[in-house]
């Protein structure tokens, strides 16, 4: 079983469309403007030349800093190809193209209570920053008001 990971930097609705169905999404209308943006990132991994997971990040311009920061705001691995590397691939992957694209770090947000995303991050050289964040979410009615 051979594994490779691709960055598509070509809006491919099909592709798009595809990836977040196998998750269990409905009414996907993917954003062809995620695309055109270098600092958007979409890496796929093909598993025998079938879609196993994806992931997304964002490079963020740093303030404070003249370098960059990566966030990566979503990894997915497919049901059937779980346990098999391919998450640690797919974050190896970004890790490069953080480095190559000098970044300064990488990060991802998850829950303490998602023990699975908690041991994968820690195994792929994650460390915990400060053990009290906490993230505050304004949705769209909170935006309106």
């Amino acid at each position: 079983m051979e594994t490779i990971v691709k960055r598509i930097t070509e809006f491919d609705k099909d592709l798009v469309a595809q990836l977040f169905q196998r998750l269990g999404e409905k009414d996907i209308n993917p954003n062809p403007s995620f695309f055109r943006d270098i600092d958007t990132i979409l890496l796929v991994s093909y598993t025998d030349g079938v879609p196993s997971g994806f992931l997304y990040a964002y490079a963020l311009p740093g303030l404070e800093t003249p370098y960059p920061k990566m966030f990566l705001y979503s990894i997915d691995v497919f049901d059937g190809f779980c346990r098999k590397g391919i998450g640690s691939k797919l974050i190896g992957d970004l890790r490069n193209l953080a480095n190559s694209t000098g970044c300064s770090e990488l990060f991802v947000l998850t829950n303490r209570s998602n023990e699975a995303a908690m041991d994968f991050y820690g195994k792929t050289g994650g460390k915990i920053e400060n053990g009290d964040d906490v993230l505050f979410v304004y949705g769209r009615e909170a935006l309106k008001a």
